[in-house]
């Protein structure tokens, strides 16, 4: 019920993302949003560094049939490539319910774009 839920919600709501794994690339729905510092400040049991927080990383959610890998896979969404460096199966009962990620830009800001203030 879950699981056919959130796919409701992703088909409505959620951005159009591309997914490349490899040579592998598919179309499919996910949530992205800039990654806030309410959340957790650790990202599989290590302390986030600054600059996590600069508005440039994103939270990614999208189904538990979209396969998201750490370094290995490049999330496409409205114009920017992003580099998959945190990625987790959210379970409820023991099963899949949906994966999170955290998304950097694949082109990172350089040292002198930290003075613009209207990221």
């Amino acid at each position: 019920m879950i699981t056919g839920s959130l796919r409701d919600a992703l088909r409505r709501y959620g951005s159009t993302v591309t997914i490349i794994n490899g040579q592998k690339s598919e179309t499919a729905k996910a949530f992205i949003q800039p990654l806030r510092r309410r959340m957790s400040p650790y990202i599989n049991e290590r302390l986030i560094p600054a600059g996590y927080f600069d508005r440039t990383y994103r939270l990614y959610i999208g189904d538990r049939i979209h396969k998201v890998k750490t370094n290995v896979t490049t999330v496409c969404c409205k114009g920017t490539e992003y580099t998959v460096i945190a990625d987790e199966e959210y379970l409820v009962g023991g099963e899949p319910v949906y994966r999170w990620a955290i998304l950097r830009p694949k082109n990172p800001i350089e040292e002198d774009d930290y003075d613009v203030t209207n990221r």
